[in-house]
């Protein structure tokens, strides 16, 4: 009976921290999917007057890194009871998945790959503590609302925090004036292109043929100009037009290249 109630004692620590972490991991995931739903709409309800697109293998792939990375971070960090040991935990995944992100979508070596991994980890981590102590500090008041009689009410508030928490840091990840104005430019000689015969794209093949028809644009930074951004304008048929526009501070935007795809 001894060794049955010792067991039970240690159990029920156990489950109790996994609650604790998968608390923690919702509202990780909350924020994560709060963050990445803005970030991907934003840009629509501030340009309205902008054919602007959906990149949706960029959105998977956000959502899939700040989404789930930051249920995994939530998760980390509730698992602990002592709280530094979970804010260490979750700060050091913050900053790994972080690096890791960065550093796959970096042209340089494997070698210099893991140099970076292995000097800059710590301080890329503690750049990330304040994520991991809201994390925290949410699931410690998830907990003591479970205890109170308006328990509804004081989790409906804490999901409504993590959400507008989310939503307000996504909103930042909002289209930088110079792509702004990049994506202008664009839509305005797809716009004008077919009757202007000086156009630099009058003459792009398929052009003409698919005047009137609607399209979207979707913009990135540029992969062959530091100052440039990538316009990418999608016709429904499958048409395309790649145009790179390169905007300096100040300057008015020039078109660097421009070609079409058929379907």
């Amino acid at each position: 009976m001894k060794i049955e109630s010792v067991e039970s004692a240690e159990r029920e620590p156990r489950r109790s921290q996994v609650q604790h972490a998968l608390v923690g991991a919702i509202y990780g995931f909350l924020i994560g999917t709060a963050f990445v739903i803005t970030a991907a709409t934003v840009d629509h309800l501030l340009y309205p007057d902008l054919p602007l697109g959906m990149d949706w293998s960029q959105l998977a792939a956000r959502w899939g890194w700040i989404g789930l990375g930051l249920a995994l971070i939530g998760g980390l960090t509730s698992l602990f009871s002592e709280t530094w040991a979970g804010l260490l935990a979750g700060a050091l995944t913050a900053g790994l998945l972080a690096l890791i992100n960065s550093l796959l979508l970096s042209p340089t070596t494997t070698g210099v790959k893991l140099l970076v991994l292995l000097f800059t980890l710590t301080p890329i981590a503690v750049t990330t503590l304040p994520v991991t102590w809201l994390l925290r500090w949410l699931t410690e008041k998830h907990e003591g609302a479970m205890q109170s009689k308006s328990y509804v009410i004081r989790i409906a508030s804490l999901v409504l925090i993590a959400m507008v928490l989310g939503a307000g840091t996504g909103y930042f990840y909002k289209m930088p004036p110079r792509a702004v104005e990049a994506t202008r430019f664009v839509h305005q000689l797809l716009q004008t292109a077919p009757q202007d015969e000086k156009s630099p794209i009058h003459n792009l093949p398929g052009l003409r043929n698919h005047t009137g028809i609607r399209y979207e644009l979707i913009q990135k930074p540029s992969e062959f100009s530091t100052e440039g951004f990538d316009i990418r304008a999608e016709y429904r048929d499958g048409y395309r037009v790649n145009c790179v526009v390169v905007v300096y501070p100040e300057r008015e935007p020039y078109l660097s290249a421009c070609k079409s795809v058929e379907n």
